[in-house]
């Protein structure tokens, strides 16, 4: 069926619309056993901000987040007409009214109709936190690695800071042998017993290292803590009770002179 009509108008809007009702009638004229024509369905604007209820729940299910899109609009300045384009990865929806902002809402729910799980989930649960605030925290995070890495890159600095634990490990192994041997003896002495301060002074002295140690307040004991800095060539720090500190120094050094 090839039918053609013609239609003019004040706008190219009107005039298609005049066309298309000049085909109509030539359809029927032609064609008298169709008796009803299918009008355009009227697509009700969503009673909720289906943006953001598309927006959250693709964040809670770790989907791509929707983009919105005015891909075309039209009609004379009384009756404007906006398509609304929403796209999730390849999944895209048309809303088309008379407002950009209802486009996209038509557009957003009928995205939503289609990859919605029907999980149940609570309202609290949808609203995890607002996508605008999320971008902002992602958008200052890479900002803040941005700057740190151009700050290290004009520096200067040939090495970045902090060392491997391996180059601590072969640190205190290439210590001189006998410096060694004193040191695993301390450790694996029975003399000791409990009172291990005096066995870490021992172990540090026959090392050659000059420890400095110092008592701190605690928040949460009224027993201090004691910070004990060795005094070498890569920087050893250890902070805990008087129980405690002396013992993962002990452990310390069974591990790095291994």
């Amino acid at each position: 069926m090839n039918i053609e009509a013609d239609g003019h108008g004040r706008s190219k809007r009107d005039a298609k619309h005049t066309a298309a009702l000049n085909l109509i009638k030539r359809v029927r004229i032609d064609n008298p056993d169709i008796e009803n024509i299918r009008p355009v369905e009227h697509v009700q604007i969503p009673p909720i901000d289906m943006i953001v209820t598309l927006r959250d729940y693709c964040v809670q299910r770790q989907h791509p987040l929707p983009v919105f899109e005015i891909v075309q609009q039209g009609g004379p300045p009384d009756a404007p007409e906006f398509i609304a384009m929403c796209s999730v990865a390849s999944i895209r929806r048309y809303g088309v009214s008379d407002k950009k902002k209802d486009a996209k809402q038509i557009a957003a729910a009928k995205i939503f109709e289609i990859i919605f799980d029907g999980t149940p989930t609570n309202e609290g649960e949808m609203q995890v936190s607002p996508i605008d605030t999320k971008i902002d925290d992602i958008e200052s995070e890479r900002y803040q690695k941005f700057k740190t890495y151009r700050e290290l890159t004009e520096s200067g600095i040939d090495d970045p800071p902090g060392v491997l634990l391996c180059d601590r490990h072969n640190y205190f192994t290439k210590f001189h042998d006998c410096l060694k041997k004193a040191a695993k003896e301390v450790l694996n002495s029975d003399l000791y017993g409990e009172d291990r301060e005096n066995q870490v002074k021992d172990l540090l002295h026959a090392l050659k290292i000059t420890p400095r140690s110092k008592k701190v307040p605690s928040e949460k004991s009224v027993e201090p803590l004691i910070q004990i800095e060795l005094d070498c060539e890569y920087d050893v720090f250890f902070a805990n009770f008087a129980g405690l500190v002396y013992k993962d120094i002990l452990e310390y050094f069974q591990d790095m002179l291994d």
